[in-house]
């Protein structure tokens, strides 16, 4: 697999504005201003490639309970949000230094990360009060220049100096009310040239998993679950590493396609009307539209897109049955249904091991799951409820104990 950092952070984008366009369109234009501000200073590359990601990822801990306001709410509680960016991207070693930037309230400056954190907060800070001025930015761009240095006055004296020079620029000021900023912001990009490999990919579908995830407070580590225990389906089937490794993404995109559901309709408690059930059934059907234009994903987005398909063809969207499901897709099907049964909804609470085990040797009698594949739940039963409660901990702790981040 062989597929570009900048296409993965724009894919990333791409999904959270489904949730809120004007989340990614903040972050975007925040990341705008920043490579303007890294070219004014003559930063390095390496610099640059880092402030550009932060800039591009550093709300997305807005999602936490951006849900349950309005969308344009933004920095209602900055630090808050901050810690929450810091957790969902804890633990990926492709965002290690993007971690260190995001989280700029982290003990001022000092850290070796300081001008980076300066020029993100700055940057940050900026974009937020351009929302005091009209859409014709460039005719009053000197009065947003003179305002922001009056309120803001905390910052390194050569960041005001930026603002003097920048203030003249009219493309600067085009590029951040243009109708396609998603253009700009691919055309400054300092990480075209940047590729990954699958172990790098892997990462940033985790991310995903967890952006996905927090959509509804029902499904704290769904993703996560389906994937791993998919990957751990796999292993005990005898695929090799790398099909293990794909199959574990695919269970980490699968429901991408939640995003586009109401969160009244994830999160009711009585039964869903027919309507309502339609409504949620269309969310694999997105999942493979969302997938589609990422052609590098291959027999993946497949594998994804099918897990509500079915053996016997009782299955959604397409119907599919047993001839043209392969084994991956069978899997990564066993895998959320265990993971759904084993978790906490809103209508029940989760059921055991064992019991989620006996409906889905029902679901093999019916024909509508593959018994090979569920009888390896069964054969490794133990390393399976270890997975589903480790998974659904670290879920958990996205957004609980923040207060004991650094």
């Amino acid at each position: 697999m062989d597929i570009s950092l900048q296409l993965s952070i724009k894919f990333i984008n791409e999904l959270i504005k489904i949730v809120s366009p004007a989340l990614v369109k903040h972050m975007e234009r925040t990341a705008i201003v920043a490579m303007e501000l890294c070219d004014y200073l003559e930063l390095s590359k390496e610099q640059q490639k880092n402030v550009y990601i932060a800039a591009l990822l550093h709300d997305i801990g807005e999602l936490i309970d951006i849900r349950t306001r309005e969308h344009g709410d933004f920095h209602s509680n900055n630090e808050l949000h901050q810690r929450y960016t810091y957790n969902m991207l804890n633990g990926l070693d492709i965002f290690e230094q993007t971690k260190a930037i995001v989280y700029t309230r982290r003990a001022g400056y000092e850290d070796k990360h300081q001008q980076e954190k300066a020029i993100l907060s700055f940057c940050d800070q900026f974009e937020y009060d351009l929302r005091l001025y009209p859409e014709n930015l460039a005719s009053c761009s000197e009065d947003i220049c003179n305002g922001f240095a009056e309120r803001y006055s905390d910052f390194p004296a050569e960041f005001y100096d930026f603002l003097n020079t920048v203030s003249q620029r009219e493309y600067f000021w085009f590029r951040l009310q243009t109708d396609n900023i998603p253009r700009v912001v691919n055309v400054i990009s300092p990480i075209k040239v940047i590729h990954l490999d699958i172990d790098d990919f892997q990462q940033i579908c985790t991310l995903i998993a967890r952006i996905v995830d927090t959509h509804s407070g029902f499904t704290a580590a769904h993703s996560m679950t389906v994937g791993l225990v998919a990957r751990e389906l796999a292993y005990y089937s005898g695929m090799t590493s790398y099909d293990q490794q794909r199959i574990e993404i695919a269970g980490y995109l699968h429901d991408i396609g939640k995003l586009y559901v109401p969160i009244s309709l994830l999160e009711k408690k009585s039964a869903l009307s027919r309507k309502e059930y339609s409504m949620l059934k269309e969310h694999s059907y997105k999942t493979a539209e969302i997938l589609s234009v990422v052609a590098e994903l291959g027999e993946i987005a497949a594998w994804a897109a099918n897990h509500h398909e079915r053996l016997d063809g009782s299955g959604y969207p397409y119907h599919l049955n047993r001839i043209y499901l392969d084994i991956p897709s069978r899997i990564v099907a066993v895998a959320d249904f265990f993971t759904a049964l084993t978790e906490v909804r809103p209508y029940r609470g989760p059921l055991s091991i064992q019991d989620a085990l006996d409906i889905m040797d029902k679901a093999v009698e019916d024909g509508s799951i593959d018994g090979e594949i569920v009888a390896l739940l069964h054969q490794h039963k133990e390393a399976f409820y270890s997975i589903v409660n480790q998974a659904r901990e670290g879920g958990r702790a996205l957004v609980r104990d923040v207060a004991s981040i650094p």
